[in-house]
């Protein structure tokens, strides 16, 4: 199949606007790599490519655990940015889940951190990882179920975000239909994901829209939403998230 690599740009104003302090709020996690390691046995010749990559630290931590090949896709030039300043080692190119600048059957695990949501078509970027992937590859989708979201303190606080999170995020259900329509095996993992304390840090970090969810609220849903925060902290000051996500491991 020939291969077209050049990647149309789109807007990323969301993530424009979080580049600069993305990293003060989302930090890379070892259950995520333990997983992968256990699901697939990695060689120095292996290749993962990680899609929507972000600020990079995921991708960083599968590199620094597995010391193989390591690409990090990412189509937002902010987030990029950042990400390249991480690793010399990595290879960082920018590009979308809908056309990844890969070789066809060259990848052996391709990983979505919390990023599928953001794919502008969800049926192109299936049919790009049966692409790119070899007929003994995996693919990791990480997300969160909606019935893990309902569960959190935080779409409480914000019944909001919880309906606009819901609307876009899709369920586990779909995803793993169009991966089943596509040629995959599918199962599916639990883990946790974050265990937060609902403090002043917390409220800090929802003044500055932490992440892009948040961004889509106006401002007296924000207040209104730290005022239940502050109200709920003032009755019990132990208030911990412990936040589940679901690991959807893909193979052709």
């Amino acid at each position: 199949m020939t291969y077209n690599y050049n990647v149309m740009s789109k807007s990323f104003n969301g993530f424009k606007k979080i580049a600069s302090y993305y990293d003060n709020y989302h930090s890379a996690h070892n259950s995520f790599v333990e997983l992968i390691r256990k699901e697939y046995k990695v060689s120095d010749n292996s290749l993962i490519v990680d899609i929507g990559c972000g600020t990079g630290n995921e991708t960083l931590n599968i590199y620094n655990k597995f010391r193989c090949n390591v690409y990090g896709i990412e189509p937002a030039k902010n987030m990029l940015e950042k990400a390249i300043g991480k690793s010399g080692k990595i290879i960082w190119l920018k590009g979308t889940a809908e056309r990844i600048p890969v070789e066809d059957n060259s990848v052996d695990i391709i990983t979505s951190f919390f990023s599928i949501h953001h794919f502008s078509d969800i049926y192109q970027a299936i049919k790009e990882y049966y692409r790119i992937l070899k007929s003994s590859g995996k693919v990791f989708i990480f997300t969160i179920s909606h019935n893990q979201m309902k569960k959190s303190f935080e779409y409480k606080f914000f019944p909001e975000l919880l309906k606009y999170d819901i609307s876009r995020i899709p369920s586990i259900e779909f995803i793993k239909d169009i991966f089943v329509k596509n040629g995959f095996k599918v199962k599916i993992k639990v883990l946790e994901y974050e265990t937060r304390k609902i403090d002043t840090n917390y409220i800090k970090m929802v003044k500055n829209r932490y992440r892009t969810g948040f961004q889509r609220l106006t401002e007296r849903q924000i207040l209104l939403g730290i005022n239940r925060i502050e109200k709920a902290i003032s009755n019990n000051s132990d208030i911990i998230d412990r936040i589940m996500c679901s690991v959807l491991i893909c193979k052709k």
